[in-house]
């Protein structure tokens, strides 16, 4: 049976081998095979015959490798002669079987996200070598995110091989806020009784960016009405999150400047105010204007507006009433009415006389009408001032057409009488379509901005009575009610061509009106027209007649007619100076009609129908037939003719 000693066993070699015989001659060797236990290994070099070892029979003890195993291969003296008694040779051999070593080999990949060292790698190959049993450190690495970043859920698979003789360590480090910044992983190995290859290990570190809570001031809360004459006091509130940074600075067209908080912190209550003191400017000549910016920590989208804009009045402002005209009339004055600031006065009227005249021989007349709109900028400016696009806390705004609005106008948003001093925003400048506008303003698309060049002065119910002195004088009695003063002084002009005819002495035009040189009806009802200028804005009052907006070229004699009045035109005056009125454009005609044939028409049974032709026109000589006597519905197809008889049956 075999022997186990020192991590290996091996069987004796017994031989039977007569009495006094030469053992040589019939077994000349012994071959003992050492093979080592399972996990270990048998190398000759680690086998030898111990020193002192010496026996007659054995000459010589030789150790080879053979395989896995060692043999020990023992040669006997040819002169030994088997005694007459069993003969034992002890071999005492040393050495020992030594422990296997086991490998393992493999790669990795890992996926690492951005802001993340190391980088990825992509079948990086591991390996080593071990005991049977024995636990060996095979890699580590350390995956640190980037400031701002943190490891967001870092996983190690063992997708190929046996994951019970794998360790996978990992070692996590936290930020104050909770956050894996640093994650270390450790990958040690356990050897199986085999060498094992091609495992593989899948490694993934995604990265995310760490959610900073912001700082930001997000509103404010500050009466900005109008500052009394004698000074006030406010308190400006500001809203926001712990942390946020601000600096208000106070700035006012004296040239005063002032960090009402410099890089003040908001504290945990979200809230922090602060005084502002508005000096007593009485005696001033002039109102001042403070400016009230705050920055820092500001939300982006800032819902208010900034920089803040106060006035405190110092001025009594004046409402001026004048007049113009392109025609000639002269004979107005300026008036005036001074009153307080933003006061609205009871039954406070600004009247006039006024004796408006033209030179001969231009006449002037009172047309009996007058409208708020007739002062110029009484009503809102701009052709279509609505915003194109949405803005926030912007400086400039896009309107669809902004033609009419100038530098200097004004404007309220979110104001019932948005024609009312204060006014919110003042346009700086005027590009197209684009406003630049103080201070900054917030609106949706679609906002109709309501702009005005009154300083926030209103007046309303005009009226006038007028008495002709003769054709070239008209005075009238001018009432304008005060409504509103405003902030500031202002003119309103009344434009006398909308309120006044003059004749004569300016020309009109150009006019397209019918014309004929000989017949009135044909100048009523016929298709000629022609392109002519006049002193007046109706043919009716006009004293003269041009071919050119000069009014230096008579026009050519002739019947002018607007096609419900005619007059006569001698190429140098009207005869007279009443229009006459047209007559009718139609002559009433009655047929005889049938449908089918001239022969039915003729010899048989025909239809009586009443038709109407243009004015001039016959039945022979006509441009078509109308069952309107408008012209404007002709008469059925068919055949039409003039006949004494009765159009009931026309044989003899």
């Amino acid at each position: 049976m075999p022997i186990t000693i020192n991590n290996y066993n091996f069987t004796s070699v017994i031989y039977q081998v007569g009495e006094f015989t030469p053992v040589y001659i019939e077994f000349p060797t012994a071959v003992i095979t050492i093979v080592p236990n399972a996990g270990y290994t048998a190398t000759v070099s680690d086998f030898s015959l111990d020193a002192s070892f010496s026996d007659p029979a054995v000459q010589t003890v030789v150790f080879a490798q053979s395989g896995l195993n060692v043999t020990c291969t023992v040669t006997f003296q040819t002169s030994f002669v088997m005694p007459a008694n069993n003969y034992t040779i002890p071999l005492c051999i040393v050495g020992e079987a030594k422990v296997s070593l086991i490998t393992i080999s493999g790669t990795f990949t890992a996926t690492i996200g951005t802001n993340i060292t190391p980088v990825s790698e992509t079948s990086t190959v591991y390996s080593d070598s071990g005991s049977f049993g024995e636990t060996d450190a095979l890699f580590s690495r350390t995956y640190t995110a980037a400031t701002g970043y943190y490891l967001k859920n870092p996983s190690a698979n063992i997708v190929t091989g046996n994951q019970a003789n794998y360790t996978v360590s990992q070692t996590p480090t936290y930020d104050s806020e909770g956050n894996l910044i640093v994650y270390a992983l450790n990958c040690s190995y356990t050897y199986p009784i085999n060498n094992v290859a091609n495992d593989f290990i899948d490694i993934k570190v995604p990265s995310e960016l760490i959610f900073v809570p912001a700082q930001e001031i997000i509103s404010y809360n500050l009466d900005t009405s109008q500052v009394a004459l004698g000074g006030s006091q406010r308190v400006l509130t500001l809203f926001g999150d712990a942390g946020a940074v601000f600096t208000i600075l106070v700035t006012d067209t004296l040239g005063n400047s002032y960090n009402a908080e410099l890089n003040a912190t908001m504290g945990s209550t979200g809230t922090f105010s602060t005084l502002i003191v508005f000096p007593d400017i009485t005696g001033a000549t002039s109102n001042v204007v403070y400016t009230i910016t705050l920055s820092g920590d500001l939300a982006s989208s800032f819902p208010q507006v900034n920089p803040i804009i106060l006035t405190q009045y110092a001025i009594n402002p004046i409402i001026s009433i004048t007049a113009s005209s392109s025609s000639g009339v002269t004979g107005f004055t300026t008036l005036t009415r001074q009153g307080t600031a933003f006061l609205s006065p009871l039954n406070t009227f600004i009247t006039a006389t006024w004796p408006l005249t033209v030179s001969s021989p231009a006449t002037i007349s009172y047309n009996g009408d007058i409208e708020m709109p007739d002062f110029l900028y009484t009503q809102p400016l701009g052709v279509n001032a609505t915003v194109v696009s949405t803005v926030s806390n912007s400086s400039t705004v896009t309107l669809t057409d902004a033609t009419g609005i100038l530098v200097n106008d004004q404007f309220n948003l979110l104001q019932t009488n948005s024609e009312l001093a204060p006014f919110q925003f003042k346009i700086t400048g005027v590009a197209g379509n684009v406003l630049t506008v103080t201070p900054n303003m917030s609106a949706t698309a679609g906002t109709a901005l309501q702009v005005f060049r009154t300083k926030g002065n209103i007046i309303d119910n005009a009226t006038i009575t007028a008495t002709q002195v003769d054709p070239q004088n008209v005075t009238i009695n001018l009432s304008v009610q005060v409504v509103e003063f405003g902030d500031e002084n202002v003119t309103f002009t009344l434009d006398l061509d909308e309120i006044i005819d003059t004749v004569g002495g300016q020309v009109f035009g150009p006019y397209s009106l019918n014309f004929n040189a000989t017949s009135s009806i044909n100048a009523c009802c016929g298709p000629t027209s022609t392109i002519i200028y006049l002193d007046s804005n109706a043919l009716s009052t006009a004293v003269n007649i041009y071919t050119n907006s000069a009014g230096s070229s008579f026009a050519a004699s002739g019947y002018y007619s607007t096609g419900t009045g005619h007059r006569f035109w001698d190429g140098s005056a009207f005869p007279s100076l009443t229009t006459t009125p047209c007559p009718s454009c139609a002559t009433a005609l009655s047929l005889c009609y049938s449908s089918s044939s001239a022969n039915d028409l003729c010899c048989n049974t025909s239809s009586n129908v009443t038709v109407y032709v243009a004015a001039g026109e016959t039945f022979i000589n006509n441009n078509g037939l109308y069952t309107t006597s408008s012209l404007t519905t002709a008469a059925p197809n068919g055949y039409y003719s003039q006949n004494a008889n009765t159009c009931s049956n026309n044989l003899p």
